[in-house]
């Protein structure tokens, strides 16, 4: 009689409740801190919680001090922040530029940072 073993691994966030990633494998399977360091690299934060990306920009806009002090910045079609921007130019401030809420805020450049 043979023993097979098959593990599964999911992410999900805790504040919504969505499907992050997934593994199913046999054998090994992935490790918690693994599984972890992927939902990282999909924008999630991990921790005692885990927050999906969508969330993570909802919160997001919830605390923002510049949307509490001068009311909501213009939005795109998809819901993302354009930032607030100069009279001069049409380009966000280096405070919006830096937020994750916002439609310029560089996901390339912070998975870069993340990778091992």
């Amino acid at each position: 009689m043979a023993i097979y073993r098959e593990v599964e691994t999911d992410v999900y966030c805790d504040v919504c409740g969505e499907h992050v990633i997934g593994w199913r494998s046999a054998g090994q399977g992935v490790s918690r801190s693994w599984a972890a360091y992927y939902a990282r690299k999909k924008g999630c934060t991990t921790g005692k919680r885990i927050v999906c990306k969508k969330c993570r920009i909802e919160q997001r806009k919830r605390q923002c001090s510049l949307i509490k002090r001068y009311g909501h910045p213009p939005i795109e079609k998809t819901g993302e922040c354009l930032g607030f921007s100069n009279e001069k130019d049409d380009e966000p401030i280096e405070k919006c530029k830096r937020c994750i809420a916002c439609s310029s805020f560089d996901w390339e450049e912070e998975r870069k940072r993340l990778s091992v």
